[in-house]
């Protein structure tokens, strides 16, 4: 009977092997899948040892008994940057994340729990001026409020028309200037960044957006170059910063311990066949 028990408390240990295996290789195909999406962040599959402990008076055993996997941690280093040329394209260096709202039909206010953070800058205009994410989601400036950049400006007092809107340029301290005509410059926004204690508390939402949480604690705003936070790089876009080549290597092993649990499950199965058999 206890060797029975024995076996039933193996194929326990031996299980929790295998699905730790599979979601190492979950994460890991899913770093893989996102190599080429845009500001997307790594994620590393993190685990548990698991134990069982007995009270015999002052006396405590513990034994093992598995692995559990907990959530995965994201990393959150610098991705490289690919030159676009854009003038809506942007790129963080350094800390911070662009600050995305809710659809526009919504309203303009974004209330904190509806905001979403990100480190893909690619933007765009929408047909009403918004500075809108390829989602759709505006792009939040001061205030928390929707930036929009006008396509007319002033007057021309020549012809009697608004002119034209034929520029835009965004400055690494997140000013964005608007050029109307040939030479009328005029300040159209202002992009503020977010700022978190503690990143790796982040819920990642997926499309390389996150939701704040508890623990990674409410967001400092504030303009690029202010205190800790980064500098807009425009005309750039940041990649992912998964790296392909470790990620295939990290998988050929995460391949092996699955084999090696199912070899190893396989063998229990054998034995637990031969003593029924008696």
């Amino acid at each position: 009977m206890a060797y029975y028990l024995l076996l039933s408390v193996m194929f326990s240990i031996i299980r929790t092997g295998l699905d730790a295996a599979n979601r190492d290789l979950a994460v890991i195909s899913n770093n893989i899948a996102n190599a080429g999406t845009n500001g997307f962040k790594k994620s590393e599959a993190q685990f548990e040892d698991l134990y069982h402990s007995q009270h015999n008076n002052s006396t405590e055993k513990a034994t093992g008994m598995g692995v559990k996997t907990i959530k995965p941690r994201q990393s959150f280093s610098q991705g490289s940057l690919q030159a676009t040329n854009g003038s809506l394209d942007l790129a963080i260096m350094g800390e911070g994340f662009f600050v995305l709202g809710q659809p526009l039909g919504r309203g303009l206010n974004t209330a904190p729990e509806e905001r979403a953070f990100t480190r893909d800058g690619s933007f765009q205009l929408d047909r009403e001026g918004n500075l809108v994410n390829t989602d759709g989601l505006p792009l939040l400036g001061i205030g928390q409020r929707p930036i929009n950049i006008p396509f007319l400006g002033a007057v021309n007092e020549e012809n009697g028309n608004p002119e034209l809107l034929t520029e835009i340029s965004v400055d690494s301290e997140g000013a964005i200037s608007a050029t109307y005509g040939l030479d009328s410059i005029v300040k159209v926004g202002q992009i503020e960044l977010a700022d978190f204690v503690n990143e790796h508390g982040l819920k990642n939402i997926g499309n390389a957006r996150f939701n704040e949480t508890p623990e990674s604690g409410a967001p400092t705003f504030g303009a690029p170059k202010e205190r800790t936070i980064g500098k807009i790089q425009a005309g750039f876009l940041e990649k992912s910063n998964t790296d392909i080549t470790d990620e295939i290597i990290l998988m050929l092993r995460t391949q092996q311990a699955f084999n090696g649990c199912g070899k190893m499950l396989q063998s229990e199965i054998d034995v637990t066949k031969k003593l029924s058999a008696r």
